[in-house]
């Protein structure tokens, strides 16, 4: 049985992060697209077996997805609707680095569902990149979580209020 509840005790996120400029710089910066895409249904085929995978070619690179971008892809599916993680929380389950993660995810050819990669933030609660672009896409980023019930300062960082209890990393 698995919560998306996290303690401050088994997160070390929460523990006096102080928020970046760098971050508040990019929100301001970004430019606002004509249309958001704020769909959290639309459900791509993703290969479960060892074989479909080994045979996927991704649309989005026209590569086949790497054997790390799968892992991060397991990991991220798990992050249930209304909650989010970080880039740090993947990587430190997975052993490896955050840019590795965001590399990975910005990639990602089954978004929305069921690698909803929106779900995943900046270790500092930040909105981030969504689809390898921090200049307009996170706004389709910030629409999908708010469908999903998250709330966010007028930075693009989740509500304080909202940042415990809808942090997930009990990763499997």
């Amino acid at each position: 049985m698995s919560s998306a509840v996290v303690t401050s005790s088994k997160s070390g996120h929460f523990a006096a992060k102080p928020r970046s400029s760098a971050h508040t710089r990019l929100f301001e910066a970004a430019v606002m697209p004509d249309t958001i895409d704020d769909d959290v249904d639309t459900v791509i085929k993703f290969p479960e077996s060892q074989e479909e995978r080994l045979s996927y070619v991704s649309p989005k690179s026209k590569r086949p997805v790497t054997e790390f971008q799968y892992r991060v892809y397991d990991a991220c599916r798990q992050v249930p609707c209304g909650s989010f993680t970080t880039y740090k929380a993947i990587s430190d389950h997975l052993g490896s680095g955050p840019r590795a993660v965001g590399s990975a995810l910005g990639k990602n050819p089954f978004c929305p569902q069921p690698i909803p990669c929106h779900r995943v933030l900046t270790s500092d609660c930040y909105i981030g990149g969504f689809s390898g672009d921090t200049k307009s896409k996170i706004f389709w980023k910030k629409a999908k979580l708010e469908k999903e019930g998250l709330e966010f300062d007028d930075k693009g960082f989740v509500a304080t209020s909202m940042q415990q209890p809808r942090f997930f990393n009990d990763f499997k």
